[in-house]
Formats: C-alpha cells, structure tokens, sequence
C-alpha cells in the first residue's frame, strides 16, 4: 500500500479539525450503531482523532486497536492516547490484523463512502483491484461472523482552499485519471509558499460494483445500512 500522510503529519491535525470532518457527529453515530459490542477496529487510525473522541465519551468497556501504515501518524496517535488504545503499524493488504473484533470502522482511513449527486460510492486508498480484494479478505478475517463494518460516508474530494490559523493556508487539487482513479494533492502554504504536500492516489467504485465487491470479500449490506453517517454492513 503506497499512499501514506507521512508528508503532511506535521499540520494533519490541525487540517482535519478546522472543518475537514465534524469528529463529534462521527463519533456519537458510531457509538449509536456499535450498541453492546466493545471489541474495535479501526482502518487507518491515523494521529487517533477518531479514538480520542469515542473515549471522551466514557463508554464502560470499550477497547479499540487502530491499525496504520504510516509511523509518523502513529507516533502522535501515541502520544495523543497514551496506552489507552492498541496502536499496530501495518499494512492490511500484506497481512489481516489480530482476529474476533466484533466491530471494524473507518472514517476517512483505508475505505469510506461517497454520497455526491444522489449517487453512492466505495472510496479506497487502495488504486489496485487486486489489493482492494486481498485488503478486504483480510479484513474479513478479522472480523467474527456476525461483526459489524462501518464506512463513513463523506463528500466527494473536490479543489478548493481555506485558511488555517497561524497565517497557514490548506489547498488541495484534485486531478482524473480514469476508470474510478484519481489523484489529490494537499498543499499547506504561508503566502505562497508551499511548506507541506502530499500526493494521493484513489479509487471509486460505483455501488452496485462496490457492494459486489464486498460480498465476494465476506459482507453484505445490512438493510437500512446506509442511512445517517456510516454504511453499515455486515460480516457474513
């Protein structure tokens, strides 16, 4: 799995809690749909903005493992949640994570949804079918029968700028390369120079395509499981 955040790891935080995702509204709908299950994985846990505000919520029990494969993310994931949380540093296409969670979920992180135009997508940091499938069947393996997968659901990745604090301006572009792919790129500038950029790949699929894909991989859509902030399915 070639995209990584590292090049942006410094101003990560600081992009993505300046509006780029409401991480409140994402984790009261997890902890609504997660209901008695405690046993978490999360996709790409990046810096641990995700785990920091489920644990701000005190839920009794709860133990969550993030999984990423990008070592700067995760040295501020460290630093942000202490021992609270089971960091591991891997790559979900060389190998499937520790097994019998009862619930995986990714906001933003290896797979997430797009609603755009009254259309619905499968987003992957994964440009390669072949890795989309082998990350998919390790996630499965993952997963006990019956357990949950949650994909927030986000819009779709467009151009556009705006300011940051301390004179810092985040920017990104985003070019078509067909056939479901795209690039992105993400700029942080003071004035107009570029003191961080990142270079991502991605890919899309239509969701008839997608949910083909994921039930070939071991999960079906769960009815009612696209509503609210997650698509929701379910570990066959």
């Amino acid at each position: 799995m070639a995209n990584s955040y590292a090049g942006l790891a410094d101003h990560y935080d600081l992009i993505m809690t300046s509006g780029y995702y409401d991480y409140d509204a994402y984790a009261e709908d997890l902890l609504s749909r997660i209901g008695e299950h405690r046993d978490l994985l999360e996709l790409g846990v990046g810096t641990g903005l995700v785990c920091e505000r489920l644990l701000e919520r005190e839920p009794p029990g709860l133990q969550i493992t993030g999984i990423d494969h990008t070592e700067s993310m995760l040295a501020r994931a460290r630093t942000r949640l202490g021992g609270r949380v089971r960091l591991i540093e891997q790559d979900i296409v060389d190998a499937a994570p520790p097994h019998g969670f009862d619930v995986a979920y990714s906001v933003g992180g290896i797979w997430y949804c797009v609603h755009d135009q009254g259309r619905t997508w499968l987003g992957s940091h994964l440009v390669d079918e072949a890795e989309n499938v082998k990350g998919l069947e390790n996630l499965a393996a993952a997963l006990r029968p019956g357990g949950v997968l949650l994909l927030a659901v986000q819009e779709a990745h467009r151009p556009y700028r705006r300011p940051l604090s301390n004179g810092l301006v985040y920017a990104q572009d985003v070019q078509t390369d067909g056939d479901g792919r795209f690039t992105k790129d993400y700029l942080v500038m003071r004035e107009n120079t570029v003191v961080a950029r990142q270079r991502l790949g991605y890919r899309l699929y239509p969701e008839k395509q997608a949910d083909q894909l994921l039930e070939a991989c071991g999960f079906r859509l769960e009815p009612d499981g696209a509503n609210g902030l997650f698509r929701q399915y379910l570990r066959v």
